[in-house]
């Protein structure tokens, strides 16, 4: 039954990437210069609503495995910049390119493939990586309510509150500067 969840989740994520238009890597290309924010707002509602909708799911008795991965600093920031250089390069992230492909974008399947390519690299190499970008820094499995000491529950509450007013005030499309007035030329 989970995997008939996940693919109902997976289906409805993709036709939302699809309909906010974040297979466009024009678009992508637009909200990572913040000219355009609604990828950004699609997705923090999207880790709004997800915050929430996992504690309401599991209290309604949907069985659910959350794996908390464990922070390891050097490790995240060295695969946060490969990951942005990729995004920015590409202008897909690995949902957007899979919903690129699905709209029949060629870029989109290269950068399907990089994504696996770089995943098998990473895998072949982890070995010789982990004692230099695992090991050192790891502080195990932490999460913003276990560092704050709060309940899961209510972090993710104030978390989706935050995000959902950010959506609701910033605008979506950065306003152009009105041209200054030009002067009209002395009468004679």
């Amino acid at each position: 039954m989970s995997l008939l969840y996940g693919l109902l989740v997976g289906v409805a994520m993709g036709a939302l990437i699809q309909r906010v238009g974040a297979s466009s890597p024009a678009l992508i290309a637009r909200n990572l210069r913040l000219e355009n924010l609604s990828i950004i707002k699609f997705m923090a509602t999207t880790i709004g609503v997800g915050a929430v909708g996992v504690y309401l799911l599991g209290a309604l008795g949907v069985p659910m495995h959350l794996d908390v991965k464990p922070t390891y600093v050097l490790g995240v920031l060295a695969g946060g910049l490969i990951f942005g250089v990729g995004f920015a390069v590409g202008g897909y992230c690995p949902g957007t390119c899979v919903v690129g492909a699905g709209e029949g974008r060629r870029d989109a399947l290269w950068a399907i493939l990089g994504g696996l390519v770089g995943a098998l690299a990473f895998t072949l190499a982890y070995g010789a990586l982990e004692d230099v970008f695992v090991k050192p820094l790891n502080y195990g499995r932490v999460t913003l309510a276990s560092a704050l000491g709060l309940p899961p529950v209510l972090v993710a509450a104030v978390l989706a509150a935050v995000l959902f007013t950010a959506v609701r005030l910033l605008p979506t499309e950065r306003r152009q500067p009105r041209p200054a007035a030009t002067a009209s030329p002395p009468r004679r």
